[in-house]
């Protein structure tokens, strides 16, 4: 069952028990009206019958007791007799062809003093029957005899089904027009939804995330279920391109060295083992390749246990230990650059020993590689604030300022030819935002074109901290600001769904 009729049936069957309600208390009203007023006719008769019976009184008894000495009701619809305490009939209008019924019971109740009121079969129909006692000076010298006016019931009958006609009509009149309108209205208020779900099951069909939902002409709650769609559809447009642009770079990423590795293995086919010097060669650079591809590898199945929400080994762990563990293995890659220890004070953290061992090595792989024989590499760590600030400087070339906002997106190099000769996969700054963001951190970078870069890990100390800190711009000199840039890993988290890609590594 569609919506709409949900919503056109529960209007109408509303409105239908409203208008029944509404019918059924003003039937019983007009009832009750009616037969009050029938009551009061009823009894304004009786009370002129008594008036005439006192009036018969005065003149004396006549041979068959007191006169009934009322005007003619031949045409009156009120039929009047009395009785005697016997129950004899003693007087009866002249419109009354034959007595009226003589209930026991109410011809007891009348003698001792009492009026009664019945409801009795008479001359094929209803009639309503007042019994009333006829008093002698009030009571005073006992009951002189029984009055009984009737009425029949059969115009009033025929009123109320005149009433309950109208009122079913109302009711059924009223219900079939709210049903059309109800369905109408809802038409018209669920029209909207109907071009939402067209151009959504478009989008399905074609797999087009570029579309986007026609925003309804008012800012109801339809125009911000069309806007939380479209901001939806953008989200997934930007993951799906996201991943189609990973998956055309890993595939890329892996089809170098594999070209490579298939090259010397072709050479080897075709006679370049005969040569010890050019065996050893090839076999080096094959290696190489397989390394570099096993790296590759390794750092997307990071990636993906990133994506999926892996759960971090969170352990107490002093930082600075760490950090000599780093540079003591980094002293062996440095290849002609200078690497030292700065500033080292003791910080513990709770963390995933491996995971921070991994974005440490990282970060300094990425400054020795760029950083030109004779250069310096500065490690740093210091505690400000309840926070650990991990800093890893270089004297390399610098990251040119417009580049700076995407060395976090994967795969992302700042030489568009993507040449390996670097040797990283581009994937260990993506990696290690994810790792900062999964401590509760992040990463931030200040780097000027010619005057190298600061790479800067901030990670919540063990013992409770304070909000995150502002970026490290806030607090740069003059001279730091002005050519250079600072970018934080946290800005780019609402530009990307998952984490950023990489500018060297």
């Amino acid at each position: 069952m569609s919506i709409r009729l949900r919503l056109t049936l529960w209007h109408t069957a509303l409105l239908a028990l409203t208008l029944t309600g509404f019918a059924v208390v003003v039937y019983a009203a007009v009832e009750r009206q009616l037969t009050n007023e029938l009551n009061a006719d009823i009894q304004l008769r009786a009370l002129q019958a008594s008036r005439a019976l006192r009036a018969g009184f005065g003149r004396g008894p006549s041979p068959r007791g007191p006169r009934l000495d009322l005007p003619d009701m031949t045409d009156s619809t009120l039929y009047v007799q009395m009785l005697s305490p016997r129950g004899d009939v003693l007087e009866r209008s002249a419109n009354l062809p034959r007595p009226l019924p003589i209930p026991p019971e109410s011809l007891r109740l009348a003698l001792e003093g009492q009026e009664v009121h019945d409801t009795l079969s008479f001359l094929g129909g209803r009639v309503e029957l007042y019994t009333a006692p006829l008093l002698i000076d009030g009571g005073s010298r006992g009951v002189a005899g029984v009055l009984q006016v009737a009425a029949p019931l059969e115009p009033l009958r025929a009123n109320l089904a005149q009433l309950r006609t109208v009122l079913v009509g109302v009711v059924l009149g009223g219900t079939s027009l709210a049903a059309a309108a109800g369905w109408f209205l809802v038409s018209q208020a669920l029209r909207p939804v109907d071009r939402m779900t067209q151009t959504a099951h478009a989008i399905g069909l074609a797999a087009d995330f570029s579309k986007r939902l026609p925003d309804p002409p008012r800012r109801d709650e339809l125009g911000r279920l069309a806007e939380t769609f479209n901001q939806m559809l953008a989200r997934l447009d930007a993951a799906f391109t996201t991943q189609r642009r990973f998956l055309a770079d890993a595939a890329h990423e892996l089809r170098t060295p594999l070209t490579a590795v298939r090259t010397d293995l072709e050479a080897l086919r075709r006679g370049a083992d005969r040569d010890p010097v050019e065996r050893d060669a090839t076999l080096r650079e094959a290696v190489r390749e397989v390394d570099r591809m096993g790296r590759l590898v390794g750092d997307l199945l990071a990636l993906a246990r990133a994506d999926a929400g892996q759960a971090l080994d969170r352990r107490p762990l002093p930082l600075d230990t760490l950090l000599i563990e780093v540079y003591q293995k980094a002293r062996t890659l440095a290849n002609g650059v200078e690497l030292s220890l700065g500033e080292l004070e003791q910080v513990e953290v709770e963390g995933d020993r491996d995971r921070l061992k991994q974005l440490l090595l990282n970060l300094v792989d990425n400054a020795l590689r760029y950083t030109p024989p004779g250069g310096l590499v500065t490690l740093e760590l210091v505690a400000r604030a309840g926070w650990a600030r991990l800093r890893v400087r270089d004297t390399g070339p610098g990251i040119p300022a417009d580049h700076l906002p995407r060395i976090f997106e994967r795969f992302y190099r700042i030489d568009q030819a993507r040449s390996p000769d670097a040797g990283g996969t581009g994937l260990g700054l993506a990696i290690g935002q994810w790792i900062a963001r999964a401590h509760g951190g992040r990463i931030e970078v200040e780097s000027r074109e010619g005057a190298g870069s600061t790479f800067t890990v901030l990670l919540p100390a063990a013992g409770g901290v304070g909000d995150l800190p502002a970026t490290e711009a806030d607090g740069a000199s003059a001279s730091a600001r002005a050519p250079g840039r600072i970018v934080s890993s946290s800005d780019l988290h609402g530009r990307e769904q998952a984490p950023a890609r990489v500018p060297h590594s």
